[in-house]
């Protein structure tokens, strides 16, 4: 599984791209639809219409990493009716690239106890 670094910040464009952009493709997603910065600490995940397969690109330093990942049965989870960006930790990454709706779970807070009986 991908590991990615805890200070990337990583944000779900919410609307169907053309799966056959590359990278430059994407960076202009980025730069032109998202007003974002794509050499800044974020990866941009994006996915096709058929839901099937999901692109994603990181700045690394030098150059640009492009991952794709295709599910062979299936289709990942995605919200409905949202029109800007998503954006979700490393844990919610690892979960949507497992197969799971991300989006319907729901931490629970951190529990401060101060009595214990």
């Amino acid at each position: 599984m991908i590991s990615i670094s805890d200070d990337i910040q990583i944000m779900i464009c919410t609307q169907p791209i053309d799966m056959r952009k590359q990278i430059n493709g994407l960076i202009l997603l980025v730069v032109d639809t998202l007003k974002q910065n794509p050499q800044a600490k974020q990866m941009f995940l994006f996915y096709g219409k058929s839901k099937d397969k999901i692109k994603a690109i990181l700045w690394d330093n030098n150059g640009f990493i492009l991952l794709y990942k295709k599910l062979e049965k299936g289709k990942f989870i995605f919200p409905q009716d949202i029109h800007s960006p998503i954006e979700i930790n490393n844990d919610l990454l690892q979960i949507l690239l497992r197969g799971f709706d991300f989006y319907r779970l729901k931490y629970q807070p951190e529990l401060k106890i101060t009595q214990y009986f």
